[in-house]
């Protein structure tokens, strides 16, 4: 079996599965929000309910590697950004901002009523 070079920028990390499925949901979640959609708009396109878009975003659920990559796909989203581990402060400022998205995109939907 020949060996893989991996260059020597990647750092390795030991993560929890816990972290990663919940790091996953945010950075979606976030991208997602950034762009406007709905859940069920992303549930649409890569042909999963709403209901489980909703659990990936919240880390309960494992999805699989296709699941990954097709939202990564639609969402324009580098799936690097989605399994690079960041740090507490990084969650923290991307929590923040879709905080404040969800606020925005609720006030919006307030005017349209």
């Amino acid at each position: 079996m020949k060996n893989i070079l991996i260059p020597k920028f990647y750092k390795m990390y030991k993560w929890n599965v816990e972290e990663l499925k919940i790091q996953v949901g945010i950075i979606f979640k976030l991208c997602r929000l950034r762009k406007g959609l709905s859940q069920f708009q992303v549930a649409i396109e890569v042909g999963l309910s709403k209901d489980y878009i909703g659990r990936i975003e919240r880390g309960e659920t494992n999805p699989t590697i296709e699941i990954i990559v097709n939202i990564c796909n639609f969402l324009e989203l580098d799936i690097n950004q989605v399994v690079t581990k960041e740090n507490e402060s990084q969650l923290a400022t991307i929590k923040l901002e879709i905080l404040e998205l969800e606020a925005k995109l609720k006030n919006q939907n307030k005017k349209k009523s």
